[in-house]
């Protein structure tokens, strides 16, 4: 429905960003909003301004005259400036969406996640073996079907085996609740393998951070043992 696309000011459009706008012609084009990064790094004003202004032509050049564009001037501690990230939330809550006709017709799905569940012992046998997959995400447009041909960009057509509903991990918040923000216990984030929050992935394992752990150092146990052992006698 809305696409924030992100661009670093400083270095400019990439071939990455028109590709990504010709996916979206063919799929039905969406609101598209611009971010500017990194505004921070330009030296004088007068280089800022002229950088804005060739942006801004560029962006309603493929976009539309007009497209919404909003400019984050820099990072602190790794971070965007909350209040530049506040206007921007504020502004996405009041955009109205237009219904995509052909995306609405066909069924497609928002992939967070996948995971080879094809067996150790089979891979290991023929690595060149054929694979089962499984890909978790958000269902749009249409329903989906066990045994309906699906398309993965760039690797082909391939036949559904099964589909299954899940609970939904990052759910909306109570919507009796009227405020503008959001408090500390809905303020949820589901982000997989962007190695954001408890978890994060590489390609051998997954690691999952617990925290403070309390635990007993060897030399304490090994005091503990042997004075219940002298307890004992």
């Amino acid at each position: 429905d809305l696409v924030l696309l992100c661009v670093d000011a400083k270095f400019g459009f990439e071939m990455e960003t028109f590709e990504f706008l010709n996916i979206l012609q063919t799929h039905g084009f969406p609101k598209v909003m611009g971010i500017f990064t990194h505004l921070d790094q330009f030296r004088t004003a007068k280089n800022l301004r002229k950088t804005r202004k060739l942006l801004k032509h560029r962006f309603w050049t493929e976009i539309y005259d007009g497209a919404k564009m909003f400019y984050f001037s820099g990072c602190i501690r790794g971070r965007y400036l909350k209040n530049e990230v506040k206007q921007l939330t504020l502004f996405i809550s009041r955009v109205k969406y237009r219904p995509l006709v052909w995306r609405n017709t066909h069924p497609y799905v928002l992939v967070d996640r996948h995971e080879d569940i094809t067996h150790p012992n089979t891979i290991a046998d023929d690595p060149t073996c054929d694979r089962s997959v499984t890909f978790y995400g958000y269902v749009r447009g249409t329903h989906l079907r066990p045994g309906q041909t699906v398309h993965l960009i760039g690797a082909g057509d391939f036949k559904m085996a099964e589909v299954g509903a899940l609970h939904d991990p990052c759910p909306l918040p109570d919507q009796d609740k009227k405020s503008q923000s959001l408090n500390k216990k809905d303020s949820l984030l589901f982000a997989p393998l962007s190695n954001v929050g408890a978890v994060s992935y590489d390609k051998d394992a997954i690691y999952i951070d617990i925290g403070r752990v309390n635990y007993t150092k060897k030399e304490n146990l090994d005091r503990r043992s042997a004075k219940a052992g002298g307890d004992d006698d």
